[in-house]
């Protein structure tokens, strides 16, 4: 098979010494030592897993808009081949980038029509104006970390058996603090609302607000599911306790920081 490693540039295969099984099968989840066997200078084969018999990875030889559509899909394999696979340097970026989105749609009233929690100023100075979005910053940064962490708390508490180290070789917190971070992709979807927000009605808005947020929740179960090897069902049970109670101390946070408003 001749493969053309499409991949190269935006999520490169991880290097390893030959022999380490630090990859890992997208199929079954379980450590393998290779993905593909260079046969010529142009021509690989993909390794089948020893477990499952299938192919290790099959989105080596996949263009990215592939891959990008399975992630949309929810699929555990794209899942398993992002987190485990491929050195995705700047996931933490994107991680940034969606707080700051959120940020912008809180500072602006575009969440108004789920929460009356608001950092705008009623003052007409620009720089007291600009503080709300500093504020709104910081809002979402103690809901992701308070997230994380009451995602990990249950874990430990519910799934006794979570390893030390994942297939790979990682941290299992490194690997879950990446994957509540690709979790969050789904959020690029509230752009429309800074986009069509003069032309929404607050019930439309809402309603697509919360959508976005149930496909964030399906896709943090999944992705919980697939670093946690458990099933969706206690991941469901996680995820949705980790959420309760970080709804509740982030009201705290807000109270407190409406403070400085």
């Amino acid at each position: 098979m001749k493969l053309s490693l499409p991949l190269q540039g935006y999520f490169d295969l991880l290097k390893h010494s030959p022999g380490e099984k630090k990859f890992v099968c997208i199929n079954c989840g379980r450590p393998v030592s290779g993905l593909y066997r260079q046969i010529s200078s142009t021509v690989l084969k993909i390794i089948d897993c020893d477990k499952c018999k299938k192919p290790a990875d099959k989105y080596i030889e996949f263009e990215v808009l592939i891959i990008l559509i399975d992630l949309i899909l929810l699929s555990k394999p794209a899942y398993r081949h992002i987190l485990y696979n491929s050195d995705c340097k700047n996931l933490w970026k994107i991680g940034c980038i969606l707080i700051l989105l959120e940020a912008y749609c809180f500072w602006t009233d575009a969440f108004r029509g789920i929460t009356s929690i608001t950092y705008r100023s009623h003052l007409t100075d620009p720089f007291l104006s600009e503080k709300g979005f500093y504020l709104s910053t910081v809002h979402f940064v103690a809901g992701f970390l308070l997230l994380y962490g009451f995602i990990y708390l249950f874990t430990r508490v519910l799934h006794r058996s979570v390893p030390k180290l994942t297939g790979n070789g990682k941290t299992y917190p490194y690997m879950l603090l990446h994957g509540v971070i690709l979790a969050s992709i789904g959020k690029f979807l509230f752009i429309p609302i800074i986009i069509w927000r003069e032309n929404s009605t607050e019930t439309g808005m809402a309603i697509h607000i919360v959508l976005v947020l149930m496909y964030f929740v399906i896709s943090l179960v999944q992705i919980h599911s697939v670093v946690s090897d458990c099933t969706r069902s206690r991941s469901g049970v996680i995820v949705i306790l980790a959420f309760i109670v970080k709804a509740y101390f982030l009201t705290r946070v807000s109270g407190l920081l409406q403070q400085f408003v």
